[in-house]
């Protein structure tokens, strides 16, 4: 038996101080404050067992309240949303600022006991295909306890229990073929009575829900206000975002009807969109948009409401089908419409905290 000893392989120094390097290369990429400063790539320090460069700590403007999500360009804190892993699934992201505290909740659409009790709550009205109900987005003022937040069952509340005069394409047809019946047949007349006595679009003028808390303030009404546009255009970070729908219904088919918000904050303002989009086929768009605007720093608010419609065949005629196999996918981007429809109603007011 042969007792020299056998060779045996392992890492050597070499390969473990390449390792080392190419993780500290990786670090450095992935951390904010120097991904984003070209200056500190330039002069990051050496490999040592500081793995990334020290930075001079500043004290944050903002605050994360969810440490699972990824991290902020600024200050490499987490804030950004995205769901923890865990069974029910927890959304419920949130950044503070000053004496302001934005927040948002993502849950699944409701269960069958919950719609039966919205059902009694709404009154009767027969409910959209898809209820986000415990949803919402917030704007609060920690300090007055003020706050602003978008979710469905209010958004509901503002439908419209009465017709809403509004036909799907083929229903002048439908009634002309039931009334040549009743000219040839005993046809009951009531066979043409309306029998939803509720808007079936879901139309909604829902501008947030506003609880003033310790707050004695209210909006005041200034449609010479504009939102400040060139404050919003600003390549500034976004330091939290968020988007959801709250409610959405396909018409039986007819079209579409829903409610989506989107919420950004950067470091010295938030804005929030929250938009009403309908589209009934060859009929009509809308779309209702509330914008609101808030400054941090001067505890100011501004809400702006919109309110956009024409007919179908004009928007249809805007449209260029191309090579798309899809020619009417762009009557589906609530971006493009709003842009093809005519104002027909503009609001604007400001709270001063």
């Amino acid at each position: 038996m042969d007792n020299r000893r056998i060779p045996k392989h392992g890492i050597s120094m070499i390969q473990v101080n390449q390792a080392r390097e190419a993780f500290a290369q990786t670090a450095r990429a992935r951390d904010p404050r120097i991904a984003s400063n070209p200056r500190h790539q330039a002069t990051a320090a050496p490999i040592s067992n500081d793995i990334i460069p020290r930075v001079p700590p500043s004290p944050p403007r903002h605050k994360c309240n969810n440490p699972k999500n990824p991290s902020c360009p600024h200050c490499s804190a987490v804030i950004i949303p995205a769901p923890k892993a865990t069974l029910p699934a927890e959304d419920t992201p949130s950044i503070s600022i000053a004496d302001w505290k934005v927040s948002t909740r993502k849950k699944p659409i409701l269960n069958s006991k919950e719609l039966e009790d919205w059902e009694v709550i709404l009154g009767g009205l027969t409910l959209p295909e898809m209820i986000f109900g415990n949803s919402f987005v917030r704007i609060e003022n920690e300090k007055t306890g003020w706050s602003l937040d978008f979710n469905a069952l209010d958004a509901l509340k503002a439908v419209k229990m009465e017709d809403s005069g509004i036909r799907v394409s083929y229903a002048n047809k439908w009634i002309n073929s039931k009334r040549e019946q009743q000219r040839t047949s005993e046809l009951d007349e009531n066979s043409l009575q309306i029998g939803q006595h509720y808007d079936w679009t879901y139309t909604t003028n829902y501008k947030g829900t506003v609880r003033n808390g310790n707050c004695d303030k209210h909006f005041i009404q200034d449609d010479s206000l504009e939102l400040p546009i060139d404050k919003l255009t600003r390549p500034d970070p976004i330091l939290f975002y968020d988007d959801m729908i709250l409610f959405e219904d396909e018409l039986a088919d007819n079209g579409i009807s829903m409610i989506n918000v989107k919420v950004r904050v950067m470091n010295e303002r938030a804005l929030v969109l929250s938009r009403f989009f309908l589209r009934v086929d060859g009929v009509l768009f809308r779309v209702y948009d509330t914008r609101v605007y808030v400054e941090f720093n001067e505890s100011k608010v501004l809400r702006e409401y919109k309110e956009h419609e024409t007919d179908y065949k004009t928007v249809l005629g805007r449209q260029n089908s191309g090579p798309s196999k899809d020619p009417k996918a762009i009557l589906r981007d609530s971006n493009w419409v709003v842009q093809q429809l005519p104002l027909l109603r503009r609001e604007c007011e400001t709270i001063q905290l």
